[in-house]
C-alpha cells in the first residue's frame, strides 16, 4: 500500500495533468528544425522536450552510476587485499 502511495499515485496524478495540458493546448505552431519546418502542437512539442530531457538526465546519471560502481569495486578489492595481508 505504501508503495502505491509513493510510486503509483504520483504517476497517475502526473498522467492526468499531462492529459489536461494536452487537451488545453491544441494550438499548432511552426517549428524550424535545421533542415525542415514542421507544424507541431504545443502539447506534442512539450512532450518531446520532456522526454528528451528525461533521456539526457538518465544518461548523465548512468555515467555517474558507472563511475561509482567502479570506485566501489576498487575499494572492495583493497579491503579484501588488506584483510588477507598479515
Amino acid at each position: 500500500m505504501i508503495r502505491f502511495v509513493f510510486v503509483s499515485l504520483p504517476l497517475i496524478i502526473l498522467f492526468l495533468i499531462a492529459v489536461a495540458f494536452g487537451a488545453l493546448n491544441k494550438h499548432v505552431i511552426a517549428v524550424d528544425f535545421i533542415v525542415v519546418q514542421q507544424q507541431v502542437s504545443v502539447a506534442t512539442l512539450a512532450a518531446i522536450f520532456l522526454a528528451l530531457g528525461f533521456i539526457i538526465g538518465l544518461l548523465s546519471m548512468l555515467g555517474a552510476q558507472l563511475m561509482l560502481r567502479r570506485d566501489l569495486r576498487k575499494v572492495k578489492k583493497q579491503l579484501v587485499s588488506s584483510k588477507s595481508a598479515p
